[in-house]
């Protein structure tokens, strides 16, 4: 804290970047033991046939396919019952897209509200902020 108060920028950056390589450890080791480990032990318990949670996400080359890849049973959840009725009523690719991210980010954001128990926006807002890098 005390570089905070004095504003020391240096020490505040080389902080960041001394917790860079740790949260990403973390955040990867989150990543297995949610999305292989648990949900794949879950899924064989309750002999849940389709086992595709994600895909090769690391390997994706744009933002698009980066979603597509990530989050495989909320993507297809999406696109089956957002985004494929929507271009069925004649709307364009644009506006099914954006309705879909809006409502993915409308639970994002109830997700974190049950989490944290405090409305703060920022789970809409990273999720809204895609849609721009989506539509290019």
């Amino acid at each position: 804290m005390p570089d905070f108060e004095n504003r020391n920028y240096h020490n505040i950056f080389l902080s960041c970047l001394h917790l860079a390589v740790p949260t990403t450890y973390l955040w990867l080791c989150m990543f297995y033991g949610l999305f292989h480990a648990y949900l794949n032990m879950f899924a064989e318990l309750t002999r849940f046939a389709d086992r595709r949670f994600y895909l090769d996400w690391w390997n994706a080359n744009n933002l698009g396919e980066f979603w597509r890849k990530w989050n495989f049973p909320i993507h297809s959840f999406l696109m089956r019952h957002i985004y494929y009725p929507m271009r069925r009523r004649k709307y364009s690719g644009q506006t099914a897209l954006l309705v879909s991210f809006f409502i993915s980010a409308i639970f994002h954001e109830y997700i974190m509200i049950g989490i944290l128990g405090t409305v703060n926006g920022l789970a809409f807002t990273g999720m809204i902020v895609n849609v721009p890098f989506m539509i290019l």
